[in-house]
């Protein structure tokens, strides 16, 4: 069964919204600036007791842990690291997966969506425990969030295509021959 012109531009726009999501996750897991924050030194006086400075900036991310004026350290946060990893794998499979069924709707239409949930789940899940420890107040993590915002676009766009075949296309089996019934009938908008 071949794809609808609607149908078709949705399988591309959430293919390209998968990309895209793989593309800006990417860039945020090679990038070091999840957090950035500033280091105090405290200061003694003899009329207010204790006084917080700031003294310079303080900057991490899945790798190094970076201050002002200072090497930085390794400090690798291997479970968000893996995690986010697996679900932008997720979501370039699940693109690739819309993209092959362009030309023609088959029996992998249904592995679409599910692979851009599991993608979904399990960056959300990678972004939840980085937060757990730490805030996500800068541009890496910002890109991460925006790479989550486009899988969870992408994710019900792929659903409705790869819904709306499945209530079209039926095939029934009678006396040992496949016959394709169609359940419902595609209409021009008009009910005709």
């Amino acid at each position: 069964m071949t794809y609808e012109p609607l149908n078709r531009r949705l399988a591309i726009l959430a293919s390209v919204f998968a990309f895209l999501g793989v593309a800006l996750g990417v860039i945020a897991l090679a990038t070091n600036y999840w957090t950035v924050g500033t280091k105090f030194d405290e200061l003694r006086n003899e009329t207010i007791g204790m006084n917080l400075q700031p003294n310079g900036t303080v900057w991490n991310g899945l790798f190094n842990r970076c201050e002002t004026n200072m090497p930085c350290s390794a400090d690798f946060w291997s479970v968000t690291f893996i995690v986010c990893l697996l679900g932008l794998l997720f979501l370039l499979a699940g693109g690739i997966f819309s993209v092959l069924d362009l030309p023609r709707a088959g029996d992998r239409r249904f592995i679409t969506p599910l692979l851009l949930f599991v993608a979904c789940v399990l960056m959300t899940a990678g972004l939840v425990d980085y937060a757990a420890k730490s805030y996500l107040n800068y541009h890496s993590s910002r890109t991460m969030i925006a790479s989550v915002v486009f899988a969870y676009t992408a994710l019900p766009i792929a659903a409705f295509v790869a819904g709306r075949y499945s209530a079209l296309e039926r095939s029934v089996l009678i006396n040992n021959e496949v016959h394709t019934t169609q359940k419902y009938s595609a209409t021009n908008g008009n009910g005709l």
